[in-house]
């Protein structure tokens, strides 16, 4: 099997938010969603679209710039909540928040109120556009971004030029008031990984192992369309260097790790079993696996044609959170791939926008999560995803003579692992994790 990873040049941040101060986010994440749009609009993505879809497509983008102003009156679970433009002040952006900083006076309080206020779909653009522009390493492949919600926390991974223009604002009002919203200090790269044979769960560990081996922390989220690993920007090289010794080929490497190939080899290091020493430090924490049996979700993505519909979808799901269902997600990694976690339910996802016409695959091809909490864990923890896939890759192989096929994919979010899984096989994973 061939295996190609793909390295966006593109420097990434990642916003952690509790999801009961979402709604500080709103306005900002909107504004991503609409500078996802513009990008597509450049690339003449609507082209493909259908007359019929081209009509939905502006309807609905009407109707979201109507709502996109956000003041206090066009959503009833915010009245009392103040919104924010988007800035370019770098104040909030420099490490991550300080969540013992003192809260704010209530002077300060009523100003930070009283001067919030939403800017225009255009003027926001025109920031994000200016914000790109001006930023190096940003200026071919732009397009990943990764919003996802769980009962508990809402993450956000985009472009940092994007985080610092769209989200400073917000970002500083949280960290005056203490309000657990985190800004990780360290940059990003995503790496996207396909292969030439298609589903692979061993990819997982082949792929997360060498580098939790290596101490580096990561990020690993699974998409309809291929499995994403986000690495430190400080250890480009040496992640590169690892993952080649084991037999993974990159594409346009030397484009952005400057002079790579005369840079002396960092050395690779060996680790205690991965496996071992993951649940071991579980038991420690008291950290037990729980299967949500009662949450169906589906691991989908937008129709050749509906990334711009999908997107506008998404961004009125987003706009309240009423709507927001407990497991959500939405995953750009090209220009024409955008990956979704929607429920099950054919109810909740109509109601959504997101009926089975506009997405790929089938509804029966249901998933469970099953979420471990990391909250007593350090952020830098390294090896977790490599031990559960390896304990479930491993444990599995009893089972081989039977009827089962075993599938896997993993959602990192800031405190929470979730391990998505086919409904018919929790018996086996549950047995596993105990």
């Amino acid at each position: 099997m061939s295996t190609h990873v793909h390295l966006n040049p593109t420097r990434l941040s990642i916003l952690l938010i509790p999801r009961s101060r979402y709604w500080v986010f709103t306005s900002p994440i909107l504004q991503l969603l609409y500078n996802e749009l513009s990008k597509t609009e450049d690339h003449n993505d609507s082209d493909n679209d259908s007359d019929d879809s081209d009509d939905d497509a502006a309807s609905s983008s009407d109707s979201l710039s109507r709502s996109s102003t956000l003041s206090p009156s066009t959503n009833s679970s915010s009245n009392s909540h103040p919104t924010f433009s988007s800035t370019s002040d770098k104040n909030g952006m420099a490490k991550a928040v300080d969540n013992s900083s003192k809260t704010l006076s209530n002077d300060d309080y009523d100003h930070a109120s009283s001067s919030a206020a939403v800017l225009s779909h255009s003027r926001h653009n025109s920031q994000a556009s200016a914000s790109l522009s001006d930023t190096e390493d940003t200026e071919n492949d732009d397009y990943f971004f990764h919003i996802a919600f769980t009962p508990s926390e809402c993450t956000v991974i985009c472009s940092s030029s994007l985080m610092d223009s769209l989200f400073s604002e917000p970002i500083l009002f949280c960290h005056q008031l203490g309000l657990g919203v985190e800004l990780l200090e360290e940059n990003f790269l995503s790496l996207q990984v396909d292969t030439d044979s298609g589903f692979d769960t061993d990819l997982i560990l082949e792929l997360t192992k060498p580098l939790s081996e290596n101490q580096i922390s990561l990020f690993f989220l699974s998409s309809h369309f291929n499995d994403i690993v986000l690495v430190p920007y400080s250890f480009r090289e040496k992640v590169i260097h690892i993952l080649t010794k084991s037999n993974f080929t990159f594409t346009n490497a030397n484009s952005f790790v400057g002079g790579f190939d005369d840079t002396p080899k960092p050395e690779v290091v060996e680790s205690p079993d991965l496996e071992t020493a993951t649940f071991r430090l579980f038991e420690n924490a008291n950290i037990k696996p729980v299967i949500n049996q009662d949450v169906k979700l589906l691991l989908t993505g937008a129709r050749s044609g509906e990334v711009n519909a999908t997107i506008l979808k998404a961004a009125k799901v987003l706009t309240s959170t009423e709507f927001i269902p407990s497991y959500f997600a939405i995953t750009r990694t090209s220009i024409n791939e955008v990956s979704l976690i929607l429920p099950k339910s054919s109810k909740k996802r109509s109601r959504m926008g997101f009926d089975s016409k506009s997405i790929i695959g089938s509804a029966q091809d249901i998933i469970i999560p099953i979420t471990i909490d990391f909250q007593k864990l350090p952020l830098d923890s390294t090896g977790i995803v490599a031990g559960v896939a390896s304990r479930l890759i491993n444990g599995f192989t009893q089972y081989k003579d039977e009827d089962y096929v075993f599938e896997m994919n993993y959602l990192s979010m800031a405190k929470l692992g979730i391990i998505m899984i086919p409904e018919e096989n929790v018996k086996i994973i549950g047995t596993m994790l105990k």
